[in-house]
């Protein structure tokens, strides 16, 4: 509207622009057309301003051009930008940062889009308080939530629809997938999965775990190998954690299963559903409660009573 143009397009210089129209201007510096790669002249393929076919037209004047444009080119193709030498004025407004206008073509077009909006999440997260400690081997999808001063370690992947809280720490080598939220001082570290769980203050999954479909309530600590058994071929199953539990290296929790406060699993252990009373010690295959000054344990499923 201010340059009272027919048509205006969206262009930016390029340091490789191999593949795009060139936006061909004349010496008072007004665009005149585009022309494509395969239609261009050696000399205009030195021209790096790009087009980045992304128009404002006024209408009337669109299809009134329209009419008039024909298949002169390589492709024998009708072309949108053959419009604008039947416009009149028309502007072509150069934009700052190239990425804006980055075109895909191909799957690595894709792969260097996707790293650019990689780069914009991440700085978004370090600029409003968190440490990631590598940017170049961390990904983070949009949509995540991560409070002040949680650092994120190298190879970690967080998923969309995530929230982490202040003070966490998150990786090296971990995935946090959709549905995860982690409560303030909650580590999840090497090897580990989390998908749709809620992870309490203060609890931790620290080594080569799976926690799956989960709700862990204060200060629970997942033992290295420990994993939940959400999926039973059919159906996911939940897993409730509560305060202060402990599961020792390689349990496996069998879902749906309820492990009360301050109960513990021994090394090893399958806890086959139900529930394990508060304060209990489950050990075995399938996991029974074990009594204390005595060899003889009862079976998970009975509470440990």
């Amino acid at each position: 509207r201010k340059k009272g143009a027919q048509a205006t397009l969206l262009s930016a210089e390029l340091e490789d622009p191999t593949g795009y129209g060139r936006v061909l201007r004349n010496e008072s510096g007004e665009m005149t057309r585009i022309v494509e790669h395969l239609d261009a002249s050696e000399e205009e393929r030195r021209v790096r301003e790009v087009n980045s076919a992304e128009y404002v037209f006024d209408n009337k004047a669109l299809l009134e051009a329209l009419e008039k444009v024909e298949p002169r080119n390589a492709q024998k193709e009708y072309y949108l930008p053959d419009v604008l030498p039947h416009m009149n004025p028309v502007h072509a407004w150069c934009v700052p940062d190239a990425t804006e206008i980055l075109g895909i073509n191909s799957r690595k077009d894709l792969a260097g889009a996707a790293a650019v909006m990689r780069k914009r999440f991440l700085e978004q997260h370090m600029d409003a308080g968190v440490t990631i400690v590598d940017p170049s081997s961390t990904f983070i999808e949009v949509n995540v939530e991560i409070g002040i001063d949680t650092v994120i370690q190298p190879f970690t992947v967080i998923r969309a629809g995530v929230k982490i809280g202040p003070n966490c720490e998150v990786g090296p080598f971990s995935q946090v997938r959709a549905g995860t939220v982690l409560e303030e001082h909650a580590e999840v570290g090497n090897f580990v999965e989390v998908k749709n769980s809620h992870i309490g203050r203060g609890s931790k999954a620290k080594h080569l775990a799976y926690v799956g479909d989960a709700r862990l309530g204060e200060k629970v600590n997942i033992g290295a190998g420990t994993i939940t058994a959400n999926y039973d071929g059919k159906n996911k199953h939940r897993s409730n954690i509560g305060d202060g539990v402990h599961t020792g290296s390689n349990s496996v929790l069998v879902a749906p299963v309820t492990l009360g406060k301050g109960s513990k699993t021994g090394a090893g252990a399958v806890v086959v559903g139900g529930t394990v009373a508060e304060n209990t010690v489950v050990v075995g295959v399938p996991a029974r409660a074990l009594k204390r000054g005595s060899e003889k344990v009862e079976s998970a499923s009975e509470g440990g009573k």
